[in-house]
């Protein structure tokens, strides 16, 4: 798809304000197929209404600095856990995976390893327990590969922790729509709007409905979060998912 008709299709969108002057917002070329450019364009759309705030760069770069300091402060705790993993089950201390962020930007995301050493190849297996609506992602209280550390961590938490290194690499932010690995051509064009503000490592929905178990009601918390982000926000949100964890409500 060419700029200027990618121009075209935007000025005929009505709520947008088109100014001749206005560059288009520069993101990734995505793998290939129409619905991903289809994907592209939404996502472009919604980042020249919502994204560009002062207040969004001011919240990236402190949300780096913060999180640069909490991964110093934290080493020990970190390290700790790392150590009890690696006594607890056989496998890397770590789990990676390809998650989709900013701009629809995909990424490596880290996370302590909860299961046993390749799950994800046990997935198909267990599909049947999950409590997930709409079968998009995988989440269950009675998932067998979790292993007894990893349950305890997921309790608390402490399993995301690690996201303090994608914080500080600028992949995501304190606070923003969970970074997840559904592809792009699995969401409706208004819920795109997730992908204009960077993932966080909590979301809305893990202050108000953080057991929740529909994909459609995450989606959907996420884009009113956007459309109404701000620093009063972030900072309610930060201390009733703090307060939500430290009292393990609504852990999975």
């Amino acid at each position: 798809m060419s700029e200027v008709l990618l121009q075209e299709r935007i000025a005929e969108v009505p709520f947008v304000r088109q100014s001749q002057n206005e560059k288009l917002i520069d993101i990734p070329v995505f793998s290939s197929g129409e619905s991903d450019w289809q994907a592209k364009y939404w996502i472009m759309l919604y980042a020249r209404k919502y994204s560009q705030s002062n207040y969004m760069k001011f919240k990236y770069l402190t949300s780096q600095l913060i999180g640069l300091l909490a991964l110093v402060l934290l080493t020990p705790v970190l390290l700790s856990v790392a150590f009890i993993i690696k006594l607890d089950s056989r496998g890397p201390v770590f789990f990676k995976q390809k998650r989709f962020g900013f701009m629809g930007k995909s990424f490596t995301l880290y996370k302590f390893r909860t299961m046993i050493q390749d799950a994800h190849l046990m997935q198909e297996q267990y599909a049947h327990l999950n409590e997930m609506n709409g079968g998009r992602l995988f989440k269950s209280d009675k998932d067998p590969r979790i292993t007894r550390l990893g349950r305890f961590l997921r309790k608390l938490s402490i399993d995301e922790l690690p996201q303090l290194i994608n914080i500080v690499k600028g992949d995501m932010t304190i606070i923003g729509p969970r970074p997840i690995s559904t592809p792009l051509n699995c969401y409706t064009e208004e819920n795109l709007l997730r992908f204009t503000v960077k993932p966080g490592l909590g979301a809305i929905w893990q202050a108000y409905h953080r057991g929740e178990t529909d994909f459609d009601k995450w989606v959907k918390m996420d884009c009113l979060y956007v459309k109404n982000v701000s620093f009063l926000l972030d900072v309610k949100l930060f201390f009733t998912i703090l307060f939500n964890v430290l009292r393990a409500r609504g852990a999975r």
